[in-house]
């Protein structure tokens, strides 16, 4: 994972996704239409996060899901970050709302990256400040500038 990560990111701000399956739904919309992923395979990808959202909520707390698929349509590690409009009903560990969701692309079989860019998403969601700051940002482009200050430098 890399700052071309996130430069390369989709971020949605004002996600108006009135349930979990919604959100789901439109952040992979986005993600093909960005090219991460055909159009024609949103419905297979949606079907997998969908039986992994019944393993267990990806709403990892905090008001943050990472929602994450492996796919060999996948040809290179990706993210979609969005912003609902309003909080999201997903079923999270904390029984809180989603207010912020990082979907995570990555081909099959998986690369370190994938590993990676989960446990540096994980980190983001346990920062106070970066929530914080994320949800009091104005613009889409001002979530983005947050996300690469806040990316690993190498």
């Amino acid at each position: 994972m890399n700052a071309d990560f996130v430069a390369n990111a989709v971020v949605l701000d004002g996600l108006a996704a009135p349930d979990k399956v919604a959100a789901l739904t439109q952040v992979l919309e986005a993600a093909a239409q960005a090219k991460f992923v055909s159009k024609k395979s949103v419905a297979a990808l949606l079907e997998r996060l969908r039986e992994r959202e019944k393993l267990g909520s990806t709403g990892i707390g905090n008001g943050v899901a990472i929602p994450h698929v492996k796919s060999e349509e996948v040809k290179r590690l990706c993210m979609v970050v969005a912003r609902p409009a309003k909080p999201i009903d997903y079923d999270a560990i904390d029984g809180r709302p989603v207010q912020t969701m990082f979907l995570l692309l990555s081909p099959s079989p998986p690369t370190a990256e994938h590993l990676e860019a989960l446990k540096w998403i994980s980190g983001l969601a346990r920062n106070t400040d970066f929530r914080r700051f994320f949800l009091a940002a104005k613009t889409a482009d001002e979530l983005r500038e947050l996300l690469r200050e806040h990316c690993p430098k190498r």
